[in-house]
């Protein structure tokens, strides 16, 4: 399988996959929220939800927006796309 020569770049590397790995880890963390949404039922019935669970869905939401904004900084940066 061929490879680009870009992929052994480091600069591409830190500007690029790094924000790849956080968007995952974001959505990790919002499929854990969901998950724990759907297993608690007693809050769901017109209670407020824990801070831990909105404070969970803020810091998924936030890594992942900001991986995703990582990355096209990033493809930028390194000259692996212009306009």
């Amino acid at each position: 399988m061929y490879h680009p020569t870009i992929f052994f770049d480091p600069q591409f590397t830190l500007a690029v996959m790094v924000g790849w790995v956080l968007t995952l880890a974001g959505a990790a963390l919002l499929l854990v929220a969901s998950l724990w949404y759907s297993c608690a039922g007693e809050w769901r019935r017109g209670r407020p939800a824990p801070g831990a669970f909105r404070g969970l869905v803020t810091l998924g939401t936030l890594a992942w927006a900001g991986g995703l904004l990582w990355q096209f900084v990033g493809y930028f940066a390194s000259g692996s796309l212009s306009w």
